[in-house]
């Protein structure tokens, strides 16, 4: 997967928000697939959970966010 300088940052940008570095492969493929603003939007509604609201962890709760409905939105 051949992605820009912008959305590997993006990329890194997510999974550190996220504390889900584990995870990268995974965020680059969403930043391949889904537009910036659709992820920042879904990124900062998983930010914005309380913790104690949060099942597995915030990386598992923003992917299940993207993955939902961003169908819809895809670049």
């Amino acid at each position: 997967m051949n992605l820009t300088q912008e959305q590997e940052r993006l990329a890194l940008e997510i999974a550190h928000a996220l504390d889900d570095m584990d995870s990268i492969q995974s965020h680059r493929k969403m930043v391949a697939t889904y537009s910036e603003e659709y992820l920042r939007k879904k990124l900062t509604k998983t930010l914005a959970m309380p913790a104690s609201q949060i099942r597995k962890s915030r990386g598992a709760l923003y992917t299940s966010l993207v993955q939902g409905y961003g169908n819809r939105f895809r670049t």
